[in-house]
């Protein structure tokens, strides 16, 4: 039987709100405007964009005006009033979270976080002081990033990562690896699952090789998820994502009741 809040006499939470379009969609996810240019490049199960990637249905809200290049550059901060207002329409609209699908949405992290009032993590990014601490001190930790030269002191200290933190990070982007590059950072001809991912999985076995401590290993980008597997499989380390940090929230908000044996 379904067990509505109303039958044993209890208030609807406050997180129900009147005359919604919809209900049962608590992610809300703010996406970047995609570039036009030719070719196929669709969103794989895994990625951010991809509905079926989550175990709940989620919401989605492009921001009109911030594409990659935008986030990408040096003077995204014009986008932050344009970010802040999606965010509050998710939550209006009924979202109990806010996350994105461009891990450098950690530009606007503090911003949205004043602007509503639903929990907010915008790139996996801040995963890392959480897996920095859990690590073997003898362990570094392996981040990797669309674009570190995009990735600013000011995006690293939005996400929490303090000094001695970073210190123990080993952040490798992936602007040089050709295939990556061209299907994500430039919109290029059609996205090759098959050969982004060994692009993808062949840079971080080079990091790997140059770097024997990594312990583990942190996706910010949310393109990225789909090689996760391939990823974990050709380095055997544990291997973290976007999909990490939302799920474990979604376990938050959907806890069911333990069976088991006594």
């Amino acid at each position: 039987m379904t067990d509505f809040p109303h039958t044993h006499g209890k208030r609807w939470p406050s997180w129900v709100k009147p005359r919604l379009a919809f209900h049962g969609a608590p992610v809300g996810i703010l996406m970047l405007d995609r570039m036009p240019g030719p070719g196929l490049r669709p969103y794989l199960p895994g990625d951010c964009g991809n509905a079926t990637t989550w175990s709940v249905p989620v919401r989605y809200k492009t921001v009109f005006g911030l594409n990659n290049t935008c986030i990408f550059g040096p003077n995204d901060e014009k986008m932050t009033a344009t970010v802040v207002e999606a965010a509050t329409e998710l939550v209006r609209e009924g979202a109990r979270s806010i996350t994105a699908g461009c891990g450098y949405f950690i530009r606007y992290q503090e911003a949205v976080r004043a602007a509503v009032d639903v929990p907010v993590f915008l790139s996996s990014l801040l995963l890392a002081p959480f897996l920095e601490q859990v690590l073997p001190r003898s362990q570094s930790l392996g981040v990797i990033v669309a674009s570190k030269t995009a990735l600013s002191q000011d995006m690293v200290e939005a996400a929490g990562i303090r000094p001695g933190i970073r210190d123990r990070m080993v952040i490798r982007g992936l602007d040089d690896a050709a295939v990556f590059a061209g299907k994500f950072l430039e919109p290029n001809g059609d996205l090759d699952p098959e050969a982004l991912e060994a692009d993808v999985v062949d840079a971080i076995l080079r990091l790997q090789k140059e770097r024997p401590d990594l312990g583990m290993l942190l996706l910010e980008c949310g393109g990225l998820p789909p090689y996760a597997v391939a990823v974990q499989e050709a380095t055997s380390l544990p291997v973290f994502d976007f999909t990490s940090m939302v799920e474990f929230f979604i376990g938050g908000l959907t806890r069911k009741r333990f069976t088991g044996l006594l």
